[in-house]
């Protein structure tokens, strides 16, 4: 299992900040994501489920994402994820707003990255930790210069 846990300050409110993960801006976010759509939305919003479709160079992969846990207070936002990737990988994703003050919050994106079977746990013992922390990196990117656009 691969985990990670990665904080960066945002120099935006932490209600603009918690509108970079909306699900009309996730492309944005991964790029790679060509489809995402809701299936069932719950009022709490933990259990609703979305169908993302992922191109992975020249191939498509479909998913079911579930969101897992949900808290949204006025200085503590928080969406936790899990989904299942090419029946190998089972993902767990959680993104942790924190108001720092009135213009800036901290963002904490914690994961795991555990093989659902044989096959991916030896995928991510032979330079998966290497990958996922290319991938992780690139998503922090993203988010800041996404929380940089809303400054300007």
């Amino acid at each position: 299992m691969i985990t990670w846990h990665e904080e960066k300050r945002l120099d935006v409110p932490i209600e603009e900040a918690w509108h970079i993960f909306d699900h009309d801006r996730l492309q944005r976010l991964i790029p790679g994501v060509v489809q995402h759509e809701v299936i069932e939305r719950k009022p709490e919003v933990v259990g609703s489920t979305y169908r993302q479709t992922y191109m992975q160079g020249n191939r498509l992969e479909t998913y079911i994402v579930t969101d897992l846990a949900y808290r949204n207070e006025q200085d503590f936002k928080q969406n936790t994820i899990g989904f299942t990737l090419a029946k190998i990988f089972k993902l767990e994703m959680t993104f942790t707003l924190k108001r720092l003050d009135e213009t800036s919050c901290q963002l904490i994106y914690t994961g795991k990255n555990e093989g659902a079977n044989f096959v991916g746990r030896s995928l991510l013992s032979l330079g998966g930790e290497r990958e996922t922390e290319k991938i992780v990196q690139e998503l922090l990117r993203r988010v800041e210069q996404e929380a940089n656009q809303l400054r300007t």
